[in-house]
């Protein structure tokens, strides 16, 4: 996997490099304005520019920010240290660690009017990516895919014990790493092996939804921000292409390899040559993902990082009647199949809307899925603010283990939960303290655990 990785890496630093030439002249009058540490001394110019860049004249793609939107950095705990919790705490340490980094080496450090100006700080940034930003990148995603993802399923079984092993990111290591769960009293389902096997790269698609609601809130993502999403997005997507098509010819403990195994073995498929659902067809599945925009826009960073010397990008949308909205797809692990998820992001006022509508692959069960929303500042004052979560679905009885496999649910389930950010000062840059409260009931949800439970998750918030 780390080896496709790269390869993906160095086309599109390839790619842009040789686009820098043919663009250092058209940035001249755009960089001019800008002092050595990246600040625009000319802010109308800068934002016109912004604009114009994405936004040609009567275009129906809005990129224009119209308010102030309130998003936080979160610091969450719950006791079974979940993969929303967890996911929401890397982010906010990732970003935390990535502003004090620039704040202490920058991203421009001379003038680059001129050929050589603007070459030598596409050389420096490209220097300093490759050096400093790719393993503070990379790592919080392959910590978050074990610990959070590997690692919150194994203690939702009750593992005694769970070795974790990370390697030393790149490009000073291969990167790579695992969690084994040792020491097991109870018996465990094949749903909730099902949920350990897929549960590292669920957990990538529960880091990249967030990082997607805080860039839809703010309509920019930081180049660091997205350079996470792109990591957690090709760490996805090749787990599926380096899978290899002759199942048995792939190294025990393959995520996606053991995830077919075992879901085939449930539904009575146990010939390797007679699969209800082989790799390649898995494969074909995922190929929606790649009708993310989202994937794009982080692609499209390294462009306006690496050449343009800009921390961040503008998130384009889709203007309708006011509202501003984008879609996205992509493809999810569930104990019962893939789930194919269309995510709709819109944004009212300050107010940013998702609406997940889910549809279960029918290769292993018929008539399946569901339908989610998030609603982001649903209610705000100067010092309190409100967030929502609802989900809804109908799916397959899910098995859980204990001192026998039972099987719950089954038909209509749902969750619910509140968020309230309470700002102790209510100024721009305040703290928060964070409590969410909700239930879910027995199935499967991106993120939570498979039984029914509380909802509970408590913190701090820094907002932003």
């Amino acid at each position: 996997m780390i080896i496709n990785y790269f390869k993906v890496i160095m086309k599109i630093s390839v790619f842009f490099l040789f686009l820098s030439p043919f663009s250092i002249y058209a940035q001249t009058d755009e960089t001019s304005s800008l002092t050595p540490n990246g600040k625009s001394n000319d802010l109308k110019r800068i934002q016109i520019s912004e604009i114009d860049s994405v936004n040609s004249e009567g275009s129906n793609i809005s990129n224009e920010s119209h308010f102030s939107p309130r998003t936080y950095l979160n610091l969450l705990f719950d006791p079974k240290l979940t993969m929303r919790s967890g996911a929401e705490t890397v982010i906010s340490i990732h970003n935390g660690v990535s502003w004090a980094k620039d704040k202490l080496i920058g991203i421009r450090w001379f003038s680059e009017d001129g050929f050589w100006g603007k070459t030598g700080g596409i050389m420096g940034r490209l220097t300093k990516w490759i050096l400093i930003d790719l393993p503070l990148d990379y790592f919080p995603v392959h910590f978050t895919h074990e610990y959070f993802g590997h690692g919150s399923r194994y203690r939702e079984m009750d593992f005694d014990i769970v070795d974790y092993n990370f390697g030393i990111p790149p490009p000073y290591g291969g990167g790579s790493g695992s969690a084994n769960g040792r020491k097991i009293s109870r018996m465990q389902s094949d749903h909730e092996m099902l949920a350990l096997y897929s549960g590292g790269l669920e957990v990538q698609s529960v880091m990249n939804q967030r990082l997607k609601l805080r860039s839809i809130v703010s309509r920019k993502i930081q180049y660091w921000e997205a350079f996470l999403y792109f990591n957690a997005f090709v760490g996805t997507y090749s787990y599926f292409h380096d899978t290899h098509n002759d199942l048995e010819a792939n190294k025990s403990g393959w995520d996606v390899a053991e995830y077919l195994r075992r879901i085939n073995h449930h539904a009575g498929f146990s010939d390797s040559d007679n699969l209800q659902m082989d790799v390649k067809g898995l494969k074909s599945r995922n190929m929606i993902s790649l009708a993310d925009p989202f994937f794009w826009y982080t692609v499209r960073c390294f462009k306006t990082y690496l050449v343009d010397g800009s921390d961040y990008h503008n998130i384009p949308m889709i203007q309708i009647r006011g509202i501003d909205y984008l879609p996205s797809l992509r493809l999810g692990l569930t104990p019962f199949g893939p789930e194919y998820h269309l995510e709709n992001f819109l944004l009212i006022n300050n107010k940013a809307f998702l609406i997940n509508l889910r549809i279960g692959d029918q290769a292993f069960h018929k008539s399946w899925g569901g339908l989610g929303l998030s609603i982001q500042n649903i209610y705000e004052n100067k010092r309190l603010s409100l967030d929502m979560n609802l989900d809804i679905w109908k799916q397959p009885e899910i098995e859980i283990g204990g001192d026998s496999i039972t099987s719950k649910g089954g038909g209509v389930g749902t969750a619910f939960s509140f968020r309230g950010h309470y700002d102790f000062t209510g100024s721009k840059d305040s703290i928060a303290a964070v409590v969410e409260l909700g239930y879910k009931s027995p199935g499967f949800l991106e993120g939570y655990v498979l039984d029914s439970s509380l909802v509970f998750m408590f913190g701090m918030g820094f907002r932003n």
